[in-house]
């Protein structure tokens, strides 16, 4: 168990057994009133006149609402569509076997004051209602019930219906979805193309059931009786789904942030994903919602896979047509767009299609207040937001914030995991954050002493970023034990924002070279060695803290840096010379030359370099020597750089100083427009972030750690959200109250649930 786990209360600890319990049970969806309708009315092969399956009968019987309705418990405001939905799927069970005459009426009961619901856009969709409930309604009609609703509405609904079931011929994937509306029709042989191993139809017993009432098939059958042996009474709107569920669970401790306390459960997971996904399953390929989250989290966690198979499923849905996205969840969806933004190779086209298509699908749901659902729309709304990568502990504390104990999802019916979404899991999220933010606190006071200690505060023509920089690194390196990381990355951050704002401010010249010089000595010089006051307050600063740093690496690594913080520093700092060299004399560097001193002068490098050696774990000697670590350094410092460049351009163009939109400019002597300098400074941007991505996750081949690797997609993500606003450290609302959430504003635990 990680050492910071001992401080949390004893209520989190129970909570955290409970949650390791999560992964040796059997996680069951809850059983589905519609699909188990569907199976009740499947005959026996013996009799017809008697159901194959008695004991879903029993279970409609038994589980009717008080309102008379069936659906999911508990219900939801705004899920009276699905209830619609399955009590009409419930009523014609009942009445095809010439049973529970008094629920049948209070069913069509419901139904009659309830028909509103049925053409209502303010209530959430199931799957395929505009086929399925028209469907349902015929059929009620030809058993002999008088359905109470409005015969120019069903009109209306059967004509949309008909027109609908013709659009899908040649579509086999879609059909199969929503089959059980198309009656006794022709459709039924190209859905039965779509029949898996297991003996069901697209994994539904609902659509396997229907295909039972006009085609015996033994097999089917006998995929039917397995799902009631697992669920006794009733069956599930899909089976099987454990995979699935479990790599839920994945990535529920991923963004809730404890992922640190579970990593052998979390492995072991992954491992049996990787298995199903070099098998080929079904289970995996077969369900677009599974496979595109099985590739994200397979490929994150350093496992090769292609995306070629998540290609091919997603071409089989129709996906970039109209029908393909109506017949989708939008939780499909939103898992295939965060699948998308894991491209990494310029041979992933398709992922690139996908990611151009939900993210225009995805944004002009929330621009119509599509997404009905509260919390799923802020979900959609994050991951756009956020699709080059995600600080952390905004992620966590977003995401403990949105949990629900009774979070449902909805298909052709709406479902919930009643075992996987749990009080113990928020619970121990909650405690663990408020634990690591307490930490974070203390650090950030200490951090307050060595800048007023090192006099920095009185250095007032320097931006003030104490705070900003030591949140940043907090915001996605958390782990309480990691301070002496943290600190690092935060002071580098600190005194490379200092000297930045001495060479774009017109510092004396002779204040620069005077730095510059100190640095290329390096020793603790006489008091009459400095030019101003300020170069002394900068340079004592930058000289204890980088000894202090080369101290912290020796009592980690056994071998001294010391040397190569230094070096890295005088790169930096000749970097800015010879950018504010080329300003004052008028040169125009090129291309090349522009952005090989600005990869230099970003501050990335002065802030990962100490990092990595202060994360608790032995590197090798020559680590920053070879060619891996320096194409890592290469890419980041790409993404970072251009991206400050994209937000200062403007101003940079009025200044005449170098820009990379202006030496694009001036390369092609006018050529491009600045609309099209732009365009081609982002493509370099993603060219890099791409390139980064890779090699982050590439396992064969790599000699650097991986936990040394985040630390270079971590300052990517820092540069994505930094540079998201309008002056990086200008501290704006939106900023302050990130800092506010992450690292002052405990979280509280609902009064419920205390």
């Amino acid at each position: 168990m990680p050492r910071c786990c001992l401080d949390v209360s004893l209520k989190a600890e129970g909570s955290m057994a409970g949650i390791k319990e999560m992964f040796g049970r059997k996680i069951n969806l809850s059983v589905s009133a519609y699909d188990t309708a569907w199976v009740a009315m499947v005959p026996s092969r013996d009799t017809t006149n008697v159901p194959c399956f008695p004991e879903c009968l029993d279970w409609i019987m038994e589980n009717q609402h008080q309102d008379g309705s069936w659906g999911l418990l508990p219900g939801h405001p705004l899920l009276v569509k699905d209830k619609l939905s399955c009590t009409i799927a419930c009523v014609i069970a009942l009445r095809k076997w010439r049973v529970g005459k008094q629920s049948v009426q209070r069913g069509l009961n419901f139904i009659g004051s309830h028909g509103w619901a049925a053409t209502d856009t303010d209530q959430l969709c199931p799957i395929g209602f505009g086929i399925l409930f028209p469907a349902m309604i015929k059929e009620a009609t030809e058993l002999g019930l008088d359905v109470p609703l409005d015969p120019v509405l069903v009109d209306r609904m059967t004509v949309n219906q008909t027109s609908v079931l013709e659009s899908f011929i040649g579509k086999e994937a879609i059909l199969a979805s929503v089959a059980e509306g198309v009656g006794e029709s022709c459709f039924w042989e190209a859905v039965k193309n779509q029949k898996r191993s297991n003996g069901s139809l697209v994994n539904s017993p609902s659509t396997t059931a229907a295909a039972l009432l006009y085609h015996h098939d033994k097999q089917s059958c006998e995929y039917l009786c397995l799902v009631l042996k697992e669920y006794s009474s009733g069956v599930p709107v899909a089976h099987p789904t454990e995979l699935y569920a479990r790599l839920c669970m994945v990535d529920a401790l991923q963004r809730l942030g404890v992922q640190r306390y579970f990593r052998h459960e979390m492995e072991s997971v992954l491992k049996d994903a990787d298995r199903h996904w070099q098998l080929k399953s079904e289970e995996i390929f077969l369900d677009i919602t599974c496979c595109a989250l099985g590739f994200r989290l397979l490929r994150t966690h350093g496992y090769e896979v292609s995306s070629d198979e998540l290609a091919r499923l997603v071409d089989q849905h129709k996906f970039s047509e109209a029908s393909g996205m109506q017949f989708m969840s939008l939780v499909s969806i939103l898992e295939l767009h965060k699948a998308s933004c894991l491209m990494m190779h310029e041979s992933e086209v398709a992922l690139e299609q996908i990611h151009t298509l939900t993210t225009s699908y995805l944004t002009q749901q929330l621009s119509n207040e599509g997404i009905l659902d509260e919390t799923l729309s802020k979900e959609v709304e994050y991951a756009l937001k956020n699709e080059n990568g995600t600080l952390d502990r905004i992620q966590s504390r977003q995401s403990i914030h949105l949990y629900r104990e009774d979070k449902f999802d909805i298909l052709k019916t709406s479902y919930r995991y009643p075992n996987l979404y749990s009080k113990d899991l928020l619970t121990f999220s909650l405690y663990d954050f408020n634990y690591c933010q307490a930490h974070h606190k203390a650090e950030l006071r200490q951090l307050e002493r060595w800048y007023k200690g090192n006099r920095l505060d009185q250095l007032k023509d320097t931006r003030q970023v104490l705070h900003t920089a030591y949140f940043l690194i907090t915001a996605d390196v958390f782990n309480p034990e990691l301070t002496e990381a943290r600190a690092a990355y935060a002071e580098n951050i600190i005194l490379g924002t200092i000297v930045d704002d001495l060479f774009d401010n017109f510092a004396p010249r002779e204040e620069l070279l005077n730095i510059i010089d100190l640095v290329k000595k390096w020793d603790e010089p006489a008091a009459g060695d400095y030019y101003s006051n300020r170069v002394e307050i900068f340079y004592s600063a930058l000289y204890k803290t980088l000894n202090e740093i080369g101290a912290k690496v020796v009592m980690q690594q056994g071998r001294c840096i010391k040397n190569h913080l230094v070096s890295t520093w005088l790169k930096m700092l000749e970097g800015m010379m010879s950018e504010l060299d080329w300003w004052e004399d008028g040169v125009t560097p090129t291309i090349d030359e522009y952005l090989a001193a600005a990869c230099e002068t970003i501050n990335a490098r002065v802030c990962i370099l100490p990092t990595i050696f202060l994360l608790g774990i032995k590197l090798p000697d020559d680590i920053i020597d070879g060619k891996e670590y320096s194409s890592l350094l290469q890419h980041v410092s790409i993404v970072a750089r251009l991206l400050n460049d994209l937000q200062t351009y403007k101003k940079e163009l009025i200044e005449s100083k170098p820009n990379c939109i202006q030496q694009l400019l001036l390369k092609d002597n006018g050529v491009i427009s600045e609309e099209e300098a732009l365009t081609k400074t982002k493509e370099m941007i993603e060219t890099s972030r791409r390139k980064l991505l890779q090699m982050v996750l590439q396992t064969k081949g790599s000699s650097i750690p991986r936990v040394c690797k985040d630390v270079f997609w971590t300052t990517s993500k820092i540069a994505h959200f930094l540079y998201s606003f309008r002056d990086e450290f200008s501290s704006p609302k939106e900023m302050i109250n990130h800092i506010n959430q992450v690292i002052y504003e405990p979280l509280i635990l609902p009064q419920n649930m205390g």
